[in-house]
């Protein structure tokens, strides 16, 4: 009888174990908690580096400094194709035919959904899988001969401590507007290139 009892027991010890094991879905509305790698996205030209951030107001702009509007979280949605979600403006980063970004609450996969291409350089470069343009932070106005080349991103480890959003404010005067006529922030003395390391 006591032989039977501990038969029993070791059985019900690993029934957990043989139960098969639940996989959350991969679209990004579902579970985005899992499998999520937390970055920054550095962006830069001979000139100025910056870095992509979504607004609270769906603005998407360069900043030359980290700010907690620029820790991104980037998701695998299919094989080589991503979502990126704005941490603290909880904002998914869109583009629509014209190559215009944009903020936005919900996922539309056609106008939310990137091509992750790793070059050989260690940046990275995300086009629409749905648009095929490029994720690119230089003003659309800019002629295609001349335009700066923010087109390809560095994703940087985020660093910042855990402060709230309305610590920093979008307005802040530090931005860059991608439609600007003043991208590089030119008109701004004391503006300083920011410092960063690829092992960050």
């Amino acid at each position: 009888m006591l032989q039977h009892s501990g038969l029993a027991f070791v059985f019900i010890a690993l029934l957990p174990f043989s139960l098969p094991m639940y996989l959350p879905h991969s679209n990004p509305l579902l579970s985005f908690n899992s499998q999520v790698r937390e970055v920054h996205l550095y962006t830069d030209n001979h000139r100025r580096g910056m870095y992509l951030q979504i607004a609270a107001d769906g603005t998407v702009s360069g900043s030359d400094l980290q700010t907690l509007y620029s820790v991104l979280e980037l998701k695998s949605v299919q094989m080589g194709h991503v979502a990126l979600k704005g941490k603290w403006s909880s904002l998914f980063l869109c583009m629509d035919a014209a190559g215009h970004l944009r903020g936005q609450r919900l996922y539309v996969e056609a106008d939310c959904t990137f091509r992750e291409l790793l070059l050989a350089d260690g940046y990275t470069r995300f086009l629409s899988s749905h648009h095929g343009s490029p994720l690119s932070l230089a003003p659309k106005q800019s002629p295609g001969r001349h335009a700066v080349p923010f087109t390809r991103f560095l994703p940087l480890r985020n660093t910042l401590a855990g402060e709230s959003a309305s610590d920093q404010p979008p307005n802040n005067p530090r931005l860059f507007n991608v439609d600007s006529e003043d991208l590089l922030g030119m008109a701004h003395a004391s503006v300083i290139s920011p410092q960063f390391s690829v092992e960050k």
